[in-house]
């Protein structure tokens, strides 16, 4: 099964945490193998996980790299918003207390855009070309999403919390 898998490369986060350089070639194998991509079951649809929801990314650059870091996260952002319509808002900022600090802001319009976000080969691009100029990369999720989408978010390695929604509403956002 893949949870028992036994993997020799190490995950772009493994390699960002630790501070190795290990290629993640494995991640599309991945996510293939924990069963990305399948869609939302009526249980999961019927939790709230068919709504928007907000995914915070939280990235810290070594030393004398975040212009590396910002002109990668630049050519992303266009592949994410040339590529993904189920991205609502993607916005990169910079943490006010450490010039070293971003945060990548993202709305999802359901579970299954962040499992298209998560098989994105801009995005697989993008993690492998950023990763040797971080020491963090985590992401906490805010609301409703399918366990589906947090699973596959998972196996990429991501240090992932998630934080279910209690209580709250969302608005219809059509014009």
């Amino acid at each position: 099964t893949p949870t028992q898998l036994q993997l020799t490369s190490c995950s772009v986060i493994d390699r960002v945490n630790a501070m190795n350089r290990c290629p993640i070639l494995f991640l599309p194998t991945l996510l293939l193998l924990t069963g990305a991509g399948h869609a939302a079951s009526s249980e999961e649809d019927a939790s709230g996980a068919s709504k928007p929801f907000v995914l915070i990314a939280r990235l810290h650059a070594l030393p004398g790299q975040s212009s590396k870091v910002i002109a990668l996260s630049d050519a992303a952002d266009k592949a994410v918003k040339a590529s993904e319509p189920g991205m609502l808002l993607h916005t990169f900022d910079r943490d006010p207390n450490d010039a070293l600090g971003f945060v990548w802001t993202e709305v999802y319009a359901n579970s299954q855009a962040l499992e298209f976000h998560l098989q994105n080969p801009d995005l697989i691009k993008y993690l492998e070309e950023v990763g040797p100029f971080l020491d963090v990369f985590t992401v906490e999720l805010y609301g409703s999403v399918s366990d589906s989408a947090v699973n596959m978010l998972k196996a990429t390695g991501t240090p992932t919390k998630h934080y279910k929604t209690e209580l709250g509403y969302i608005r219809d956002f059509k014009q």
